[in-house]
């Protein structure tokens, strides 16, 4: 189930059958129904994901509302970074936002395989850094872009989430209200 997986990673660097037998045998296959958390604030990430269908949500609490910081779909990795790099507890819930199927490896079994297998550190060093650009294209949206551009872009980047990810949640991510978006939605609508 995880050839698409393996075809990727060998199309960043060329990896011996033998690194793909062992992550046969590492990953662990989930199922959650919707609305499951993976991760609380306060618990320590200790897998890194790849969902095979389904749709998970990365967020925060900031004053008791709820900040999201990614959508993930399926055939992408995730975890909570600030937990999972420093190993110790973060202030990022994971929760699925459809019925969701997904593998997962703990952080040891993965350090174990890049010491056995160095070919495989050059992987992974460039699947986190795809991640951090992934993050870093969400700050400079932010800081750089009107609440209508930030919009536009979600729309040009992200248009199957408009279909499955509640306009509240939505809002959050792009850094707006729900009123702010549903201007800006009606606006598109009827043009001037």
């Amino acid at each position: 189930m995880l050839s698409w997986l393996y075809d990727q990673m060998n199309a960043i660097h060329p990896l011996d059958e033998a690194v793909f037998k062992e992550f046969d045998k590492c990953f662990e296959y989930l199922e959650y129904p919707k609305n499951s958390f993976l991760l609380k604030e306060g618990e320590t990430c200790n897998h890194i994901y790849v969902i095979l269908d389904g749709l998970v949500r990365v967020f925060y609490l900031k004053d008791g509302r709820e900040i999201n910081s990614l959508f993930i779909e399926e055939h992408y990795f995730f975890m909570a970074p600030d937990s999972y790099y420093s190993r110790k507890p973060g202030y990022h819930f994971i929760e699925t936002l459809q019925p969701t199927k997904l593998y997962r490896i703990h952080h040891e079994k993965l350090l174990k395989l890049y010491k056995e297998f160095p070919a495989l550190n050059f992987v992974g060093r460039i699947i986190t850094e795809n991640y951090f650009l992934w993050s870093e294209e969400r700050l400079y949206l932010h800081r750089k872009h009107n609440a209508e551009e930030r919009y536009y872009f979600f729309l040009e980047n992200y248009p199957s989430l408009l279909q499955k990810v509640p306009l509240k949640m939505i809002a959050s991510y792009l850094g707006m209200n729900e009123e702010t978006l549903s201007r800006i939605r009606n606006k598109i609508r009827k043009p001037v």
